[in-house]
């Protein structure tokens, strides 16, 4: 007979259970909350269905984002990205008269270019990603105000513009979009052998080395998967503004990243799911709703949102400890 006796298990805090489950709860009790002071702007199935179409733009842009955040890496140009995408694809359309197929075509070709361009600056010419992704902020947010002459340009032809206010059924259609695009996330992220070695990569590069993965092409096909996933966007963007205008994705840059890390996925890398990532987005979009309700002044905003941005830290700081990655 042993000596030895089994422990029972730890049982966890209420700060691991918040961190672990936190997010999806946050959502739930953001949307009763706001219900409660604002019961006809949430109480209703018209606008939750607005709310998630206007999250489909940065939940689909932080779906990219994720696998970027996995490997480690960073994106700081996802705004002016869509903005360059966008111009492109409304110049082909209203300027040359190109058709709007091709336009949609020329806006995601361009999205993912650019993801491209970031990804062989970081993977092949090893550039810091921040530096090399705020050099691509500025370049193409200016290509872009060149190209347009700071001008806003609207009147999309029927067939760009039904992606974004669009409906099949009762169900507008960037919210079909948001859900496709994320189940098509999760099955590459946890079903697939590139999903494996994006975790592995993110986790330990060196390891993942050591075990085969060829990282840099790893690391390149995320920014290109990114860049795929910021085109969808983009589509959605230009349909629901309806053309193209200075300052559309400036700072979106910000809510994308908050909503990842809101999400459960960790600087650090490779640490995360594709789910929380979505509840991230949601929450943001909940936020941004109530700050426009309240009419709140663009300073005060920008506070709000800073100190969002401070609380995701914070909470992927506590999982980094929880999980030794930090002391």
């Amino acid at each position: 007979m042993s000596n030895s006796l089994a422990l029972p298990e730890k049982r966890k805090r209420w700060t691991d259970v918040f961190v672990d489950y936190g997010i999806y709860t946050s959502v739930v009790i953001l949307f009763f909350a706001f219900g409660f002071f604002f019961p006809q702007a949430f109480f209703s199935v018209t606008n939750v269905r607005n709310i998630l179409a206007s999250a489909s733009v940065i939940g689909i842009m932080a779906i990219g984002m994720t696998f970027v955040i996995l490997t480690a890496n960073i994106d700081l140009s996802v705004g002016s990205a869509a903005y360059f995408a966008v111009a492109l694809g409304v110049l082909a359309v209203k300027r040359a008269g190109w058709h709007p197929f091709l336009g949609i075509l020329i806006i995601v070709a361009t999205a993912i270019g650019i993801g491209a361009l970031n990804g062989f600056q970081i993977s092949r010419l090893k550039m810091v990603p921040l530096i090399a992704t705020l050099a691509s902020l500025g370049i193409f947010r200016g290509l872009a105000l060149q190209f347009t002459d700071a001008a806003s340009i609207y009147g999309m032809p029927p067939l760009i513009s039904k992606i974004g206010i669009g409906y099949v059924g009762s169900v507008p259609i960037p919210i079909i979009m948001l859900f496709v695009l994320y189940v098509l996330a999760y099955y590459i992220l946890e079903k697939t052998r590139f999903g494996t070695y994006v975790y592995a990569v993110g986790g330990d590069r060196d390891a993942a080395f050591k075990a085969g993965i060829h990282v840099p092409n790893v690391i390149l096909s995320v920014y290109l998967l990114h860049g795929f996933f910021v085109g969808m966007a983009s589509l959605i963007l230009c349909a629901r503004m309806d053309g193209v205008v200075p300052a559309l994705g400036a700072g979106m840059e910000f809510d994308v990243i908050t909503a990842v890390i809101l999400g459960g996925t960790s600087f650090s890398g490779g640490v995360g799911n594709i789910w929380g990532t979505l509840a991230g987005a949601v929450i943001i979009t909940l936020i941004n709703t109530a700050l426009t309700i309240l009419n709140v002044s663009a300073f005060y905003y920008d506070i709000f949102k800073g100190s969002v941005i401070l609380l995701a830290v914070v909470l992927d700081t506590f999982r980094q400890r929880r999980m030794g990655i930090i002391t």
